[in-house]
C-alpha cells in the first residue's frame, strides 16, 4: 500500500482529472455534490473561501494497493476514511474516487485543507506522515506490504520470528522519526538512540560513507535489509525532503 500526496492550488483541475477519467467511480464523499465536476469544484471553493489567503488548499492523495490485494468497495472506503482521520482531515470535505485503469487497485482522495469550521489542516511533512499511516493501515487491514513486492521480496521475509520482530521495531522507529520531520542524520540518530537503537555508518578508506546499519537488542541489520528505502542514499534523500518541506512551510508562514 503506497500513498502519494500532492498539495495544490486549484480544485477544478484535479477534480476533473479524477472524475472524468475512464472507469472512474465516486465511492464516497462528504459535503460535496459528486454528480458533476463543476458542482464538486464549486462546493470545495465555498468552504475554501473561509480562508482566502491560503493559496494551497487542495489535498490530493492517491493510495495504491499491492497486486495481490483484492479489496471490496467498502474496504476501500474504510481505509480511505481511516487515512483521513489519521492525517487530520476527518472533519473536512472530501471526494473518494476509485480508478480501474491499472492492474493494481487504487483510489484518489481529494480533500479541502480548510475544514467545515474554517480551521486549516497542516500539510507539514505530509508525505512522510502519509507513508507512515499507510504502513500502519497495512498492518491493521492485513494487507500485503507493497514495498516488499518484486524479485527480492523473499530476501526480507525472515523465518526467525525474533529477528523479524527486532527488524520491524527498527523500521517503526525510523518511520516515526521521519514522520516527526527529522531532516538530518544527527537528528535521526538521536531519535533512535532514545529508543535503544544504534545507527552506524560504513566508510571507505577515503572516508566516504557508502552504507548504513542499525543495531538493536544485539542484532545488526543493513539499512536496505530493513527496508529498501533505508539504504544510506535513499534515507538521505528522505531526510532532505523533510528539510525542504520544513523550509517551504516556514516560507508560506512568513508570506
Amino acid at each position: 500500500m503506497i500513498g502519494q500526496v500532492t498539495i495544490g492550488k486549484s480544485f477544478g483541475g484535479v477534480v476533473r482529472y479524477v472524475m472524468e477519467k475512464d472507469q472512474a467511480e465516486v465511492i464516497d464523499q462528504s459535503g460535496i455534490r459528486s454528480s458533476d465536476p463543476v458542482l464538486a469544484t464549486q462546493d470545495f471553493n465555498v468552504i475554501r473561501s473561509q480562508k482566502p489567503n491560503v493559496k494551497n488548499a487542495v489535498w490530493h492523495t492517491s493510495i495504491s494497493f499491492a497486486y495481490d490485494d483484492k479489496l471490496t468497495r467498502q474496504n476501500m472506503i474504510s481505509i480511505g476514511k481511516d487515512y483521513l482521520d489519521k492525517i487530520g482531515l476527518a472533519d473536512h470535505q472530501y471526494l473518494m474516487i476509485r480508478h480501474y485503469d491499472t492492474k493494481h487497485e487504487h483510489i484518489h482522495i481529494i480533500s479541502n485543507r480548510v475544514g467545515f469550521n474554517g480551521e486549516l489542516a497542516s500539510d507539514k511533512w505530509c508525505k512522510n506522515r502519509t507513508a507512515h499511516i499507510c504502513d500502519v493501515l497495512e498492518k491493521e487491514y492485513g494487507l500485503t506490504i507493497a514495498r516488499d513486492q518484486g524479485k527480492n521480496r523473499g530476501k526480507l521475509n525472515d523465518k526467525n520470528p525474533l529477528k523479524k520482530q527486532i527488524r520491524n521495531e527498527i523500521k517503526d522507529a525510523i518511520n516515526e522519526g521521519l514522520s516527526q520531520g527529522h531532516f538530518d542524520y544527527e537528528q535521526l540518530q538521536s531519535h533512535l538512540k532514545a529508543r535503544g537503537i544504534e545507527m552506524q555508518f560504513q566508510t571507505q578508506s577515503t572516508g566516504r560513507i557508502n552504507g548504513i546499519s542499525f543495531r538493536h537488542k544485539n542484532m545488526t541489520f543493513k539499512g536496505s535489509a530493513i527496508d529498501r528505502s533505508f539504504s544510506y542514499r535513499r534515507l538521505a534523500r528522505r531526510l532532505s525532503q523533510n528539510r525542504n518541506q520544513d523550509k517551504d512551510h516556514d516560507k508560506r508562514r512568513k508570506d
